[in-house]
């Protein structure tokens, strides 16, 4: 089988995300590229075939979330959840 479309991810309806929100901390998400991230805890939850999968076992950890347009000045080895 074929390896999913990066671009069918994109179609995402952006006019849910202000009654979304992160299932780890409550905080607001935002799309970053290919996935939701959290402006509080800073996971990244990936959009599957246009879904966020909003699963906090299935979220990127915020020291591996590098989409997120800010820069991080804490050491990522430091940080462990």
């Amino acid at each position: 089988m074929a390896a999913a479309d990066p671009s069918k991810n994109l179609s995402f309806n952006t006019s849910i995300l202000e009654q979304l929100a992160c299932p780890a901390c409550l905080g607001n998400l935002r799309l970053a590229e290919d996935r939701l991230v959290c402006a509080g805890c800073g996971r990244g939850y990936p959009i599957v075939d246009s879904i966020p999968v909003l699963i906090v076992e299935r979220a990127v950890a915020p020291s591996q979330t590098v989409s997120s347009g800010a820069s991080s000045t804490s050491d990522p080895t430091s940080r462990t959840e």
